[in-house]
């Protein structure tokens, strides 16, 4: 079995929020803002840009109220992850239409792929769980949202 990274471990508290952006691009632009800052985040700009540029080339609104926007590049040397929610929505251009309530925003080195995909498939599996996408919809505080990824990491250690 390989090493999975825990969300928990990858998302501090101070990157979970609720929204204040409208659109799409508010949105990136308020999480792409919290890892700016963050030690494996060597340019922001080029981080920024390269999560925008994987927008064009495909919507990462998942469908089911979901987005997960995220790149691998240089730029960015280890996992690095930001998340908020919208209890009004966001047009995403979703993969069903739907507005995005929950965005999860992921970035990672170039040369992390095997772990990444694992890293999305483990959020895609608890999400598509409709008791799990409701808890977060139906959370109170930006504490009580952090709280709720912490049974991201409890639910795939099965």
């Amino acid at each position: 079995m390989t090493f999975m990274k825990k969300v928990m471990d990858l998302l501090p508290r101070e990157r979970v929020i609720n929204l204040s952006g409208q659109t799409k691009d508010e949105v990136l632009d308020e999480l792409c803002a919290l890892i700016a800052a963050a030690p494996s985040v060597t340019d922001p700009v080029r981080l920024a840009a390269a999560i925008r540029r994987r927008e064009t080339i495909m919507s990462t609104g998942i469908g089911m109220g979901i987005a997960i926007p995220h790149a691998k590049i240089s730029e960015v040397t280890d996992f690095v992850m930001a998340a908020g929610r919208s209890r009004e929505g966001i047009e995403f251009q979703s993969l069903d239409g739907n507005p995005v309530h929950l965005v999860i925003l992921i970035a990672a080195s170039n040369t992390q792929g095997d772990e990444f995909l694992r890293l999305l498939a483990k959020i895609g599996r608890f999400f598509n769980n409709e008791a799990h996408r409701e808890r977060f919809l139906s959370a109170g505080s930006d504490e009580d949202i952090y709280r709720l990824f912490q049974h991201l990491d409890d639910h795939d250690e099965r």
